[in-house]
């Protein structure tokens, strides 16, 4: 036994990408490559840059034999260039003209082409790279722009079987001296060539001048020069023999009505011998049943020996059958004071003639202007002669027009949401009746507090009972643009050297809810960042934070600026200008479990305000505290999340703050 395999000893380049693939949108990659007799893999689509394809996953491909290849992409948002080649003379490097797969600016998931292997491919083991890119940029068997390549192993292994081969007719044939004999040669197949049989060989010939045996022998190669087994088929020429007889059962001159089936009524065929070969018997014809006209049947049969003996039959496809009338309705309505064609009342229909080649007569009169019953007689005559039976059609005229609505305003209409909607209505028109007659009424809701598609539609009914109906789409849409609420926080002064603590706001939308638009939110902050990346007061001036968010509809709100003034001096924080809560009120404990007492210093004149805010700035609580009470008040926090909310007190034109921390 003998074993093959093959070595690459070849050195290939790794390739380079250009550009991180992360900048592109998750769609550019490979994820999955297949090719025929081997190959079936799924990778990560976008990591790395390049990678070799290995353990069992190699393909097979053999001389002459189509492969398919189909290369899969992650996702299709976005248009793709993909290549492969295949290193097909080994040498460590792709040429153009090992490119075997080229598609440009596609948005398709996969890609299949098939590969022909050349009949003269060298054995061995080779590479097959595949690459994609950003249509529009480079890609290369050595550079993608922003993509990624994949290698994978593809053997060119010799093919050991050996096709095989059968005779076509039989092993012993005989042939008539002096004539010509025509072999009828083999089938041949191959493992992986398939149909070979153009490929076989013959050895030997037939002398026709001689009557005795001849010796034949076949034999085929596949392109990697297996043999197959020899067969063997001897041809005996024969001395001259009397022809065969053939005699058609009657008539010999038959008719078939049109798009008929034709029945044969058959025939005897007889060799030299009296022998029955009706099974050799060809029959050729130019019949057309779907065809007026006339027609020949053409008989041939050959027996063993060459000799022929021929028959032929007339045919005659004709039409008998009558055309045939069919009223539209009966009665037939028709519209008053609207003109009427009478033709029009009635289909006509033939079994082989169209309606252009028949002919409709018509006895009778319509008023159209009158209302009433009116009967009217059809005959019809195709272009054969046959004549339909005769059809009477009562034909009754009546008001049968539905009214005709118009929409008022726009459609689609864009409605704001949260508004009231003021229903413009239609224009309502009758070709008889006035147009107060007509009854109009609507289906169809409307929520004008919920984005969406509503379909609202006004049906007309007139005193006959026509009925029309008309849609208006109404698109209940978000046009306002959302408010930041800087919570009377407009000025903050910052000690210098300080870090910057932002005071919460709040979004608010005519719509969407604050935490809906906090994702949207655009926060930026001009002052300087310290070593631990955070905003501080390097140095003494005016800086801002600057704010814009856009709502879920997409509509940008008006930018709100905070300003921070650096001062010179560490004094009391503002939140325009915010102070330091220490001398005016106790806050315990701090952290809490959620119960915070508040406790005045000293008496106030004013009544004092306590706000309570998250990190989203999310007013939580509210209340308020007499300036003349010195009692430790207590908040009940206990119901909020843990961690840090900021405590906001307001007396008279002091603004106070402290952060407090829930565990």
């Amino acid at each position: 036994l003998v074993k093959v395999d093959y070595v690459n000893i070849g050195a290939y380049d790794q390739p380079q990408c250009l550009s991180d693939i992360n900048l592109a949108d998750g769609s550019i990659g490979i994820s999955r490559v297949r090719l025929e007799s081997g190959i079936d893999t799924s990778t990560n689509a976008t990591n790395p840059c390049f990678q070799i394809v290995g353990g069992n996953q190699a393909a097979s491909m053999y001389r002459g034999k189509k492969h398919a290849l189909e290369i899969v992409r992650p996702a299709t948002s976005s248009p793709m260039d993909r290549k492969a080649w295949i290193d097909f003379n080994m040498d460590g490097l792709f040429t153009n003209d090992e490119l075997v797969m080229n598609e440009q600016n596609a948005y398709n998931l996969s890609k299949i082409d098939s590969i022909l292997v050349s009949n003269t491919q060298i054995l061995g083991s080779t590479r097959m790279r595949v690459g994609v890119t950003y249509t529009g940029t480079q890609l290369n068997p050595s550079v993608t722009f922003l993509g990624v390549f994949r290698d994978y192993v593809v053997n060119f292994p010799m093919d050991t079987v050996k096709p095989t081969m059968n005779l076509i007719g039989n092993s012993t044939l005989f042939t008539e001296i002096n004539k010509p004999y025509v072999d009828p040669g083999v089938t041949a197949n191959d493992n992986i060539e398939g149909n070979i049989s153009a490929k076989f060989e013959t050895y030997g010939m037939v002398d026709n001048t001689k009557v005795g045996p001849n010796l034949l022998k076949y034999l085929v190669r596949d392109l990697y020069g297996n043999i197959s087994d020899t067969l063997y088929r001897t041809v005996f020429v024969i001395l001259n023999q009397t022809g065969p007889s053939l005699v058609l059962d009657p008539p010999n001159a038959m008719y078939v009505e049109v798009y008929n089936k034709f029945t044969e009524p058959g025939f005897t065929a007889r060799d030299n011998q009296g022998n029955l070969i009706n099974n050799q018997v060809v029959v050729t014809t130019n019949m057309d049943t779907a065809v007026l006209g006339t027609y020949s049947r053409v008989y041939n049969v050959t027996d063993a020996f060459g000799l022929n003996a021929r028959a032929e039959r007339a045919i005659t496809v004709g039409d008998s059958t009558r055309p045939v009338i069919t009223a539209k309705g009966n009665p037939f309505v028709h519209q008053v004071e609207t003109a009427l064609d009478l033709t029009s009342v009635v289909d006509v229909t033939d079994n082989y003639w169209p309606r252009s080649f028949i002919d409709l007569q018509t006895q009778g009169t319509v008023d159209v202007t009158k209302v009433g019953s009116y009967f009217v007689q059809y005959v019809a005559r195709d272009n054969s002669g046959n004549v339909s039976n005769q059809n009477i059609v009562r034909i009754d005229v009546r008001d049968t027009k539905s009214p005709t609505l118009v929409l008022n305003g726009f459609n689609p209409t864009l409605h704001e949401v949260k508004t009231a909607f003021v229903d413009p209505w239609v224009t309502v028109s009758d070709n008889y009746w006035p147009a107060g007659t007509v009854v109009v009424t609507r289906k169809g809701t409307l929520n004008v507090n919920v984005l969406g598609t509503y379909n609202l539609w006004y049906i007309a009914t007139d005193p006959s009972g026509n009925k029309d109906s008309i849609l208006r789409v109404v698109n209940v849409v978000d046009r306002t643009k959302p408010v930041i609420d800087l919570l009377g926080v407009n000025t903050v002064n910052l000690p210098r050297w300080k870090e910057y603590v932002d005071a919460p706001i709040s979004l608010i939308d005519n719509y969407n809810s604050d935490a809906e638009m906090r994702g949207n939110l655009v926060t930026i902050n001009s002052l300087p960042l310290n070593n631990d990346k955070k905003p501080f007061g390097d140095a003494p001036g005016l800086y801002s934070v600057r704010f814009k968010v856009k709502d879920l509809s997409g509509n940008e709100s008006e930018t709100a600026i905070r300003t921070i003034n650096v001062l010179m001096e560490e004094v009391g924080v503002g939140l325009g200008a915010v102070m330091n809560i220490d001398g005016f009120m106790s806050v315990y404990p701090n952290p809490s479990n959620g119960k915070v007492n508040l406790r005045l210093v000293s008496p106030q004149s004013e009544t004092v305000s306590v706000m309570v805010y998250d990190m989203l700035g999310k007013l939580v609580h509210q209340s308020q505290i007499q300036g003349s009470n010195l009692q430790a008040n207590e908040i009940d926090l206990s119901v909020q999340p843990k961690g840090f909310y900021l405590l906001r007190v307001n007396a008279g034109s002091k603004v106070f703050a402290r952060k407090i921390q829930i565990n």
